[in-house]
């Protein structure tokens, strides 16, 4: 669902007490999550879980580290992210461990924390927003709506400001673009296609990602297509260039024979959050060192 552009926030109100002093009420917060859902808080969140590594980045960036009581394993970064109460991984997440930590707000990852779980929150009424950045500008959308909803509307503009202009000095263009393979998984070979925003880091720094047509997120690749498809470059997310070796043996594909085979920081690649932009540094640098090489 496309996500609104709708974003307001209500008016302080003033309550007058008996001794004729005036305490201004705390303000109400409305944003729109990235399901396209409403999320309003009375005031902002004081106890905030975050069910995703991205998320746990972007509140920390918006000032909100210490409104944090819960996260899942995986959240490391920053370094005191790596100190919260965990309430489940990947493999599961425990209600009465969100529970027990008492939010106020609970941020989702969209895709991946289980619907089941986000029913029973809404059911319980607790207030949710979930996260799925799928375009570069939505991270700082969301950089802006979690600073609003943890009370750090200030920070949240000036975070998501300096995302913008990062993103727009990055950003580049060739006259040929570098066309771009994309290794997810070894066996099988795997990719991502249009709709994931690895491809728009990709397009941003003036690659053609090969295969984002396919239909499906997660698309297979054969190794014949993908010679066929004659990459110029090929980007992995690993912690080292193993990866690298067993491409050896397939020096028809053109980023194999000319050597621009790269390695990117796996967590800096994977997690929509601020953190994306070093990845595109790297992507982008990757291929003006393969436009240099193509040139010779």
């Amino acid at each position: 669902m496309a996500k609104s552009l709708i974003r307001a926030v209500a008016g302080a109100a003033a309550l007058t007490l008996g001794l004729g002093l005036a305490v201004e009420a705390p303000a109400a917060v409305t944003v729109i999550d990235d399901n396209g859902d409403q999320v309003t808080l009375d005031a902002p969140a004081r106890r905030i879980v975050a069910l995703a590594p991205h998320a746990v980045e972007m509140l920390y960036a918006v000032g909100a580290g210490d409104a944090l009581v819960g996260a899942i394993d995986g959240s490391d970064y920053p370094a005191a992210a790596r100190l919260l109460p965990r309430v489940g991984s990947y493999r599961g997440i425990l209600l009465e461990a969100v529970l027990a930590r008492g939010p106020d707000l609970v941020v989702t990852w969209a895709s991946g924390t289980p619907q089941a779980l986000v029913e029973r929150l809404h059911a319980i009424g607790i207030p949710v927003y979930a996260s799925e950045p799928r375009a570069l500008p939505d991270i700082a959308e969301n950089l802006r709506e979690l600073g609003r909803l943890a009370g750090h509307g200030e920070r949240g503009e000036y975070q998501s400001a300096v995302y913008l202009a990062r993103l727009a000095a990055l950003e580049q263009t060739f006259d040929e673009p570098p066309r771009v393979f994309y290794q997810l998984g070894a066996s099988p070979l795997t990719t991502l296609a249009g709709g994931h925003i690895v491809t728009q880091v990709i397009r941003g720094c003036g690659g053609a990602p090969l295969f984002a047509e396919q239909p499906v997120l997660v698309p297979q690749v054969g190794r014949e297509a993908l010679i066929s498809a004659r990459p110029t470059v090929i980007l992995s997310a690993a912690h080292d260039d193993a990866w690298q070796a067993a491409w050896q043996r397939w020096p028809l594909v053109p980023a194999v024979a000319s050597g621009q085979l790269y390695t990117l920081e796996p967590d800096w690649i994977s997690r929509p959050g601020p953190r994306l932009l070093d990845a595109m540094d790297q992507v982008c640098s990757a291929l003006r060192r393969s436009a240099r090489q193509g040139q010779k």
